[in-house]
């Protein structure tokens, strides 16, 4: 079986948005946490602001319906309350904004 997490992050680091929830339904969750770690530290570089990957992924965590306390632990490993809140932060907002695509 390939490593579908590792070829997320590779996938994600490479890609410069993130991919539309269509996009993803034939993809396992170990891919799209993969995708999203990799899309937000690529991020992180470009702006050179973590926070603002943190708040992105709780964002995409949503968006894909992905487990919200697996992905949080991604962000605990920093030992940073801030980038906790940002990434819960993005997750909460989420739930308010419409889908990508979606009718306004």
């Amino acid at each position: 079986m390939k490593n579908e997490f590792a070829r997320g992050v590779m996938d994600g680091m490479k890609s410069r948005h993130p991919q539309e929830i269509a996009a993803f339904t034939d993809y396992r969750a170990d891919y799209k946490r993969g995708f999203i770690l990799g899309y937000c530290h690529q991020l992180e570089r470009r702006y050179g602001e973590m926070a603002l990957a943190a708040w992105k992924a709780g964002i995409l965590t949503r968006r894909y319906g992905l487990d919200q306390a697996l992905m949080r632990e991604f962000f605990t490993d920093f030992r940073s309350e801030r980038l906790v809140r940002s990434f819960n932060r993005g997750y909460q907002e989420a739930a308010a904004l419409p889908a990508p695509g979606a009718a306004a």
